[in-house]
């Protein structure tokens, strides 16, 4: 008897909302015997007229995006609780609101199920109350990757994925870069254009939680340092409002300065939004410059107009 996944945001027609290779792999994919008190008439296969399902992308989802041209990765980074998730949450809400990300105008989203699922508890829709987003589970294998397609201010249009991945994953990459459970993590940094590397102010403002906070924020970004040091990067002290100990505080800045001393330093609280907009605009805009240049258009051996067109990417 074939099997079927439990899982509210898969389909049987795509590929793993989790993000796993093998659909064996996951423990939402279930004999129809194993699955209790589910009817026989609800195990019938769905099938669908499109190649995804609204919900993240997985890594072998990404080939849709290539017809159109090479995607931006930008990676969300950080311990667990950082506020990855609520970042992402802020920036669907605000493209919501606004339809723009400072320049850069919103044309559409492969993904949109899935910011859904992400802002979600945010909305205040009755009991009970919106809260932050719900803790990134770190079942899978491979990280999320949430769409949006913009326009930027020379009319081009350039799609851009967030790599949605639990803080778990980070800490046990920067201890044992080699375990398999860090897969998903050193997908993240070996794919990404640019990273934002988060720093919880409110884990440091706690003294029970600031030598582990401490200790595993220094980890990683030390781990980053070896790894990609002179990759885009930003590194952002979340819930700013929150004051830290200035030792704490000194302690990173000058680990910062060690480690990632390329990085670009950045605040952010939701009393000023603004903040985080400009952090991830400034990050998309850092990812578009580095691939331009990395792109070696081939020189021009021709007067002829129709002989010299490199591409429309070509800017002259």
């Amino acid at each position: 008897m074939s099997r079927c996944c439990t899982h509210e945001s898969c389909f049987a027609d795509t590929t793993c909302a989790l993000g796993n290779i093998d659909r064996v792999d996951c423990e939402h994919w279930l004999e129809p015997d194993a699955i209790e008190g589910t009817p026989e008439k609800e195990q019938t296969t769905q099938t669908s007229d499109v190649p995804w399902n609204g919900y993240a992308l997985g890594t072998r989802d990404l080939t849709i995006l290539g017809g159109r041209g090479c995607p931006l990765v930008i990676g969300l980074i950080g311990p667990p609780d950082s506020g990855k998730t609520s970042l992402l949450a802020f920036v669907y809400m605000w493209l919501l609101k606004h339809g723009s990300l400072i320049d850069w105008q919103f044309a559409g989203s492969w993904t949109l199920g899935g910011w859904e699922s992400v802002v979600q508890h945010c909305r205040w829709t009755g009991e009970p109350p919106p809260s932050f987003p719900p803790h990134t589970s770190s079942s899978g294998r491979y990280p999320g990757m949430l769409h949006v397609t913009f326009r930027d201010p020379k009319g081009r249009l350039q799609d851009v994925l967030f790599a949605d991945a639990p803080g778990e994953w980070f800490t046990q990459w920067a201890r044992v870069p080699g375990n398999p459970t860090a897969d998903g993590a050193r997908w993240v940094i070996e794919h990404a254009d640019a990273l934002l590397m988060l720093i919880d102010s409110a884990a440091l403002a706690d003294a029970k939680k600031l030598p582990h906070a401490r200790r595993a924020t220094r980890d990683l970004l030390e781990r980053i340092g070896a790894v990609t040091p002179h990759l885009p990067m930003t590194v952002v002290w979340t819930k700013d409002d929150v004051e830290v100990p200035t030792h704490a505080r000194d302690v990173l800045e000058r680990a910062c300065a060690e480690f990632v001393p390329h990085a670009n330093m950045a605040q952010t609280t939701v009393n000023e939004p603004e903040t985080i907009a400009k952090c991830f605009m400034d990050m998309i805009t850092a990812a578009d410059s580095s691939v331009s240049i990395a792109k070696n258009p081939e020189p021009v051996l021709s007067n002829d107009p129709f002989l010299a067109f490199r591409g429309l990417h070509v800017e002259y």
